[in-house]
């Protein structure tokens, strides 16, 4: 089925398991030298680090207190020091050694799979093979979308297809190109910064874990039976195509692979062609933090959504989500808005939410995306949160501002990794991704998929699930390990209730022995009962519990333990009220 998309000369086609068509990509013949430096160099927030960035170096995505880093060359420490800049070298990067994958064409066969570089790191054509090979198996739960063409194919020179993955338990009317679908959606992309590799790995996970997951794993199998989940695991192609045609020391290149302007940059350092996808849209477009030399990493392009990836990924959001938000810039998108975006940088252990363009207004929806920010800040293990402004500095033309500033959707920027050690930068070792990387998105995705339902605290949700009842004895062991009951709850939709209502009997000739604990599908406890002095028998008792950000469906416990020697007792019955 092919389905237009306003605004963008490509169709967007609803397909499974049919390969790309794009042409051979060509050769690559930038080059990267090395070796290469990080300069730790002196910019506090505000005029300095905004000058730092005006003056076109390519300026990482990391601070510590008032030193912000540059990634260049021996000249571009001589730069830094011309313009009046303290620097000094915090690393050396080693030079690169050529080694390309082995295939570049763009045949999407079985092979294409497996085909990796720099220690296996999927390439384009295993990433677009994956996202084949995953809506063949999963045809009841998977949509592949080919949503426009990269620059590159634009213009007959190779190029790829822009290509998304719609996730969810099919129904009649989901992924659909539509904005009133029956269900909310939660959109994640990787590597709209070619470099940035880390991202897109997450993304290849993350397809993973909804479609092996769904039907054997209770938090996942809720998730998609009600919230559509959207992934563009590689949003810039062409970009990732030169960083990946240097295979075990991978290129920097951050934009995408635009020569109309700045054909003659240089490749080296910091001097690449292309567009900052990042940087190119009309939300406050020239603004902070973008530059007009088309050879630095944040040009802005020569005019607002210059680029076609752009204009792809705009007229995309604008068939999944409705325009909730007026045009001022402390206007707030209505409280019952749903809808949550994402989009994966690195590195520097960072959440950021709009606005990027300036820290002189906070956006009408500021308290909920804060408050959103401070929880996924928490589950990543205390990352830092607010507003680029606030702990980076001030970038304008971003796609997270652009997604809150034309529709109202809730949107976010990670960056992932650490600003230190062996796991930090653009190229960490692949077993980073394993170690460090996935289990502490993975958490932090779960979370956002879940308020894409809620996010701004005002959605009608849906009324209570009907009372469910566990009335099978267990016994509790005095002094001894915790037990569990279970209740599962199947076939209502939403989260829970910040009212959910828990009965419980429990048999017990010292009740003060006892803690209780509801368990939600996902793993988290919330204290019913602590314990206590309380010498009399049994529990009879209806508890309430905030457990809003939990989905309903799934399977829920009871977890009581005792505590202290002596006595003993038994789960009666309890009841789920969600």
């Amino acid at each position: 089925m092919t389905l237009a998309i306003a605004g963008v000369t490509a169709a967007a086609v609803i397909h499974g398991g049919v390969p790309g068509t794009a042409g051979p990509a060509p050769e690559v013949t930038a080059v990267q030298a090395g070796p290469t430096y990080v300069y730790k160099v002196h910019a506090p927030l505000g005029k300095a680090a905004q000058d730092l960035l005006k003056r076109g170096f390519d300026v990482l995505e990391q601070r510590d207190g008032e030193y912000l880093f540059v990634l260049g060359d021996q000249a571009t420490g001589l730069k830094l020091k011309t313009d009046g800049f303290t620097s000094v070298i915090d690393e050396v990067l080693p030079a690169p050694q050529w080694e390309p994958p082995a295939r570049k064409s763009q045949s999407l066969d079985a092979a294409a799979l497996e085909e990796t570089y720099y220690g296996g790191y999927r390439t384009i054509n295993a990433q677009y093979a994956h996202l084949d090979a995953v809506s063949s198996q999963y045809p009841n739960l998977t949509s592949v979308v080919d949503y426009g063409d990269s620059w590159r194919k634009t213009q007959g020179s190779g190029g790829y297809d822009l290509r998304a993955i719609c996730i969810t338990k099919k129904n009649a009317g989901d992924c659909a190109l539509s904005t009133s679908a029956p269900k909310p959606r939660f959109f994640v992309m990787g590597q709209l910064h070619a470099r940035e590799i880390t991202t897109g790995d997450v993304a290849y996970r993350w397809i993973d874990h909804l479609t092996q997951g769904y039907g054997t794993d209770a938090e996942v199998t809720a998730l998609l039976d009600t919230t559509e989940v959207w992934v563009v695991p590689i949003a810039n192609p062409d970009g990732v195509n030169i960083v990946q045609q240097g295979g075990n020391s991978p290129r920097y290149q951050r934009k995408n692979a635009n020569t109309t302007h700045g054909a003659s940059c240089s490749g080296t350092s910091a001097s690449h062609v292309g567009i900052d996808l990042n940087r190119n849209t009309n939300s406050h477009w020239g603004g902070e933090g973008t530059s007009s030399n088309p050879c630095d990493q944040t040009f802005k392009g020569p005019s607002a959504n210059s680029e076609v990836e752009t204009r792809s990924l705009q007229a995309l959001w604008r068939n999944l989500y409705k325009d909730r938000r007026g045009t001022g810039n402390t206007d707030a998108a209505p409280a019952d808005t749903t809808g949550l975006v994402v989009s994966m940088h690195s590195y520097s252990n960072l959440v950021l939410f709009p606005w990027g363009w300036t820290t002189q207004y906070k956006t009408g929806n500021d308290a909920a995306l804060r408050g959103m920010a401070r929880d996924m800040a928490q589950l990543a293990g205390g990352w830092q949160y607010g507003q680029p402004g606030e702990v980076l500095y001030n970038a304008a033309g971003a796609t997270d501002d652009w997604v809150y500033d034309d529709l109202g959707v809730a949107s976010y920027v990670w960056e992932i990794g650490p600003g230190s050690g062996t796991c930090s930068g653009f190229l960490p070792a692949y077993s980073c991704q394993t170690s460090m990387f996935w289990p502490k998105v993975k958490s932090m995705l779960l979370y956002s998929a879940k308020k894409a339902s809620n996010p701004y605290g005002g959605a009608n949700q849906p009324g209570p699930c009907p009372k469910a009842t566990n009335d099978g004895d267990v016994a509790i062991p005095d002094a001894g390990a915790a037990v569990t009951s279970t209740i599962t709850i199947a076939g209502c939709t939403g989260n829970a209730s910040a009212t959910s209502q828990v009965e419980v009997h429990v048999k017990h000739t010292y009740r003060g022995d006892v803690v209780l604990d509801l368990v939600a599908p996902d793993g988290t406890a919330y204290r019913l009962k602590p314990s206590n002095n309380e010498s009399a028998d049994n529990i009879d008792t209806t508890y309430t519990a905030d457990v809003s950000s939990e989905v309903r469906n799934g399977a829920w416990k009871l977890k009581a333990q005792d505590v202290y020697a002596a006595d003993s007792g038994y789960i009666d019955t309890w009841s789920l009220t969600l």
